[in-house]
């Protein structure tokens, strides 16, 4: 199954040593993106991958296609518009202080100014067979919305699967407000077949309310498998993330229309949690595209979100074999 996204491509910088900004004149600067990260985990199973997105004609444009090019991902639909590309700082926290992400220049950004008509979706979808869309799309800018519907659409009329990412950041929407944003996701989810997200997204986002007459332990069971009959969607995937004294743990959850199954939690080890949910999506992508047990499909994508916490950076540059080896052997922590 060849796998694309469409997304944007963002510059994040870095301050080295746990640092923060006060503190530093260095910064490390990495191009990422919901889409990239997701790809490049792809690319390292063994997928094809293709990124169509927009970044500026200038030496930053030329540096996120050549980083996107060294992480295994396809390049070629990836156009040039506008002047800015999408940055945000990231200050690693440490202990009780948590990690600081500070956006800027996104909704002017080349990806913001982009609508669909900056894109050839047609041949795009031609080489196609399932397109991630983050859900960011929908908080930044008309022409993102636009683009990101339009290329809905036209997916799901040519039968290819679409892959939709909630990823709804109240940060991104002051100015419109959760009624307005709403209105965004439900345009979109009727052409969606696998939806990422959680039971805020459902409930505070969508506005839709758990069934207090059933047992507490069946409420977000049967408020998924309402949410999926009434958009049609075919599986529908997330995580949970529990504390217990000082330790923390991930659970992957996943849906299709019938079943349901959740992974055992595996305690998390945080060297940076940004982008690990990407790890966990790019798991499930990788079963679903495979035809994986819902089983299997989970647990590995589990699995590969809790290494995602264990790696700098946003992309989780894991292997197929790296996964198998600590759900195999996790208590062996060194490999000669």
């Amino acid at each position: 199954m060849k796998i694309a996204a469409f997304g944007e491509i963002m510059m994040r910088l870095t301050p080295p040593e746990y640092l923060m900004l006060e503190q530093t004149k260095e910064l490390r600067l990495d191009f990422t993106g919901t889409g990239v990260n997701i790809l490049s985990n792809l690319a390292h199973f063994g997928c094809q991958t293709s990124l169509i997105t927009n970044v500026p004609n200038n030496r930053l444009g030329e540096a996120a296609k050549a980083s996107v090019r060294q992480l295994g991902i396809q390049d070629h639909w990836i156009g040039t518009a506008g002047d800015h590309i999408g940055s945000y700082f990231a200050e690693m926290g440490f202990g009780p202080r948590p990690t600081q992400v500070t956006y800027q220049n996104r909704r002017n950004s080349s990806f913001g100014v982009s609508g669909a008509a900056s894109y050839d979706f047609d041949a795009f979808l031609a080489e196609t067979d399932l397109v991630h869309i983050c859900g960011i799309a929908l908080s930044l800018t008309q022409e993102t919305r636009d683009a990101a519907l339009t290329l809905a659409k036209k997916a799901h009329t040519l039968g290819k699967k679409v892959c939709f990412d909630f990823n709804f950041r109240p940060s991104l929407n002051e100015v419109h407000g959760v009624s307005f944003m709403k209105e965004q996701y439900e345009k979109m989810l009727p052409y969606c077949d696998l939806v990422f997200g959680s039971q805020r997204d459902l409930t505070d986002l969508l506005g839709m309310s758990l069934d207090e007459s059933l047992d507490s332990s069946k409420q977000f069971e049967e408020l998924v498998h309402r949410f999926m009959k009434q958009y049609q969607i075919e599986a529908f995937a997330g995580t949970i993330r529990q504390g217990e004294a000082d330790k923390h743990y991930l659970t992957g959850f996943l849906f299709d229309r019938e079943n349901n199954v959740q992974a055992a939690p595996r305690e998390i080890i945080n060297l940076d949690r940004i982008g690990a949910g990407d790890g966990y999506a790019a798991g499930v992508l990788l079963g679903y595209s495979e035809a994986w047990s819902l089983l299997e499909t989970v647990e590995f994508a589990t699995a590969n979100g809790v290494l995602a916490h264990t790696i700098q950076g946003d992309v989780p540059l894991t292997t197929r074999k790296q996964v198998r080896h600590i759900m195999e052997q996790p208590t062996v922590d060194l490999i000669r």
